[in-house]
């Protein structure tokens, strides 16, 4: 019942991708949090009564939410390698997905997204390992696919796969995560040439940012307030006086 039930499920991993890109992207385009958020701003709230703490939280610039979109993708490319050869049908189909998401996402990082931080590139390690651990899932399944159909010699013929998928990401990782996580000796050599070296050690080297800062002066309530106060005190300085109300 299972090999023979499993083909047919294919259509609805057809359909769930079809609406990732039909669906699934364009709401990626559209941002519904910033548009909800801004939509809220002019029908429930005036601008007037509004602090610039809060109309900088509306006007926000996003950035990309990568323990939501990444966990998309990789669905996608774990259904693809699953049914890869049990339903082919599904690869031209996961292809225009993962075209179309080129596509948006590469115009959202380039133009809409703003980043917060910086990884450095640490998070490719773990999205490699990840997809070749759904690389491993889809040829185990295709293992139980054959033996349910009683295919003995193709059961043992796909045995291997699965090894030599786990023997190729423990080399990926003994050849490039240790050195990647680490500063080559060159390169920490040729930044301590470039550096500036002290010649008397900074008791606050070791201390946080934040419990090393000066004295904080209060911002003003609008940025544009500033300017405004100096319009006023001049016009006050001058022979004709004018009250002005903000």
């Amino acid at each position: 019942i299972l090999a023979a039930s499993l083909p047919t499920v294919v259509g609805y991993f057809v359909s769930l991708l079809m609406t990732k890109t039909l669906a699934g992207l364009p709401i990626v385009l559209l941002r519904l949090d910033a548009l909800i958020r801004w939509c809220l701003f002019k029908l429930c709230f005036r601008e007037k009564k509004l602090t610039q703490r809060e109309l900088d939280n509306i006007e926000k610039p996003g950035m990309l939410q990568y323990g939501w979109e990444y966990p998309t993708q990789l669905l996608v490319i774990v259904i693809c390698f699953t049914y890869a050869c049990i339903a082919p049908i599904i690869l031209p189909v996961g292809a225009i997905f993962f075209m179309f998401a080129l596509i948006v996402y590469k115009m959202q990082v380039l133009y809409v997204y703003t980043p917060s931080y910086e990884s450095g590139g640490t998070m490719f390690l773990g999205a490699c390992h990840r997809t070749l651990i759904g690389l491993i899932f889809g040829q185990v399944t295709l293992m139980g696919y054959t033996l349910s159909m009683l295919g003995f010699l193709q059961f043992f013929a796909l045995v291997p796969l699965p090894v030599l998928t786990i023997k190729v990401m423990n080399n990926f990782k003994k050849t490039y995560d240790h050195q990647c996580m680490r500063l080559s000796l060159e390169r920490a050599v040729n930044l301590d040439k470039k550096g500036q070296r002290y010649a008397t050690f900074d008791n606050n080297c070791y201390r946080q940012p934040c419990l090393t800062e000066g004295q904080c002066q209060c911002l003003p309530y609008r940025r544009t307030l500033a300017l405004e106060e100096e319009v006023t005190f001049s016009a006050m300085s001058s022979p004709y006086r004018t009250a002005k109300f903000v």
